[in-house]
């Protein structure tokens, strides 16, 4: 029997299906002249190396790499850090620039990358075929973004013997994938709430827009998943095989849903809920922090400037 595709768009579906440890991430689709093993600092590499595409416990060892990444940089400093980033940006251009670069730069900052605007341009390159396709650029980008990691003054690991250089490879790998979720997601969320901020008024807190932003405008509108077995979700069958959709902006939408600070799904839910969440909201608040601070002009330092 062929595979179906099946669509869920009500929240208690959704929250049923991301849970359901069946259900897994569709692995990007490679290339008929892919390598079934892809050689370490290609794109293809990368998506068979990060914690995104894995599932069951490779996906649990990965992910339990990118928490402890993560757990090494302070949201509110990442804030206060994009807000003055931001602002030095719109005093060179005169608005701020793009919030997928400035998002990575900061990260890279943060994690003590020499040369953040250079990481910046592989990140995007990278970002392009992050969910498959091939590109010589961005495999290039991957490698020289790989060198990088594994040389930076602080360790990947907090233990780096030679034994250990599969693992150091993979913890590469993973914390590429975060620089790049804040490329394109996060520059995203960036993105909609902006609109949200001009037709607000001035009326709202950042806080409070990002927040209105992340249920009813996500960056992420959808999740696929594929169903490794049979599983029942609100009811209806799934085979093995078949892919499942998930509207997450629909979703988010219902109304008794709506009167629950913490119930979008925008970032997932467990027990694939998104690790990077408060970093995320911290850069996406950090960069937004300049449209509610007049004092940030084009000349001469901010209070913000100076404090990051």
């Amino acid at each position: 029997m062929a595979a179906k595709e099946h669509r869920f768009s009500r929240y208690a579906d959704v929250v049923e299906a991301l849970a359901d440890p069946v259900l897994v991430p569709i692995p990007p689709r490679e290339s008929d002249e892919a390598p079934e093993i892809p050689a370490p600092g290609t794109s293809a590499w990368l998506r068979a190396t990060v914690a995104r595409f894995a599932a069951g416990p490779t996906h649990q060892r990965r992910r339990t790499t990118v928490e402890a990444d993560l757990q090494r940089l302070d949201p509110v400093a990442l804030r206060r850090a994009a807000t003055g980033a931001a602002a030095r940006a719109a005093r060179i251009g005169g608005a701020p620039a793009d919030a997928r670069s400035l998002a990575v730069r900061v990260l890279a900052e943060a994690y003590g990358l020499p040369d953040p605007d250079a990481v910046a341009a592989d990140v995007r390159l990278v970002a392009g075929v992050y969910f498959g396709g091939h590109d010589e650029a961005a495999d290039a980008a991957v490698a020289r973004l790989m060198a990088v990691l594994i040389s930076a003054d602080e360790p990947l690991l907090p233990s780096t013997e030679e034994h250990e250089s599969e693992a150091r490879l993979e913890a590469a790998a993973n914390r590429i994938g975060i620089l790049v979720q804040a490329c394109d997601a996060t520059g995203t969320l960036v993105d909609n709430a902006l609109r949200a901020l001009a037709e607000d008024g001035g009326d709202q807190e950042v806080d409070e827009i990002l927040a209105e932003t992340l249920r009813y405008d996500p960056p992420v509108r959808t999740m696929r998943r594929i169903a490794l077995q049979a599983a029942a979700i609100g009811g209806v069958e799934v085979r093995e095989g078949d892919t499942v959709t998930l509207d997450i902006a629909a979703a988010n939408r219902e109304p008794e849903v709506c009167q629950q600070p913490t119930g979008s799904l925008t970032f997932g839910a467990d027990p694939r809920h998104c690790p990077g969440w408060r970093h995320a909201f911290a850069l996406a608040a950090g960069i937004l922090d300049l449209s509610r601070a007049p004092q940030m002009t084009r000349n001469g330092p901010t209070e913000l400037d100076e404090a990051a």
